[in-house]
């Protein structure tokens, strides 16, 4: 008596290849994808300036003042996940980048933090910030613009 012939197990086929989205059509706007967005800050330059206010403003308060940009290619982006770089398809992620709380917050965070870099000898009040967006060509600047209340720290307030 024969033994039945073994039957290899099935090779695993090959992966299929797949783009990237950058944004997600969802009503009533589009948003921006989680990949997108790691995208846009590992392809982008940050460039910052800032001062510590000679007079004091309204509240008595001395008041540090920064202003940064945030440039970054979208073709750019796009090409790293594999995405369309057509016109329409940029300003849609033109338009999702803008309405991120994600992208704004990670700015705003980065913005305070190079504030404290900048004065470590104060400590930060509550910073009023404010981002403005705007595309050209290809590119997308996000200026964020800091003001923030110092308080002076003296040794003897450090525990």
């Amino acid at each position: 008596m024969l033994s039945p012939a073994r039957v290899p197990p099935p090779r695993p086929q090959l992966a299929r290849a797949t783009r990237a989205r950058l944004v997600r059509h969802a009503e009533p706007r589009c948003t921006l994808t989680r990949e997108a967005e790691e995208a846009i800050f590992a392809c982008g330059e940050l460039l910052s300036e800032g001062s510590q206010a000679l007079r004091p403003g309204a509240d008595g308060c001395a008041r540090y003042f920064g202003t940064s940009m945030f440039s970054v290619d979208l073709g750019r982006v796009a090409r790293l996940l594999g995405a369309r770089s057509t016109p329409t398809e940029l300003a849609a992620l033109r338009d999702a980048i803008d309405g991120s709380m994600r992208v704004r917050l990670r700015l705003m965070r980065w913005a305070r933090a190079e504030a404290a870099r900048r004065v470590p000898s104060h400590m930060l009040g509550t910073a009023t910030v404010e981002t403005r967006m705007r595309l050209t060509e290809n590119e997308l600047h996000i200026d964020i613009d800091l003001e923030v209340p110092l308080e002076v720290l003296s040794e003897r307030s450090i525990p």
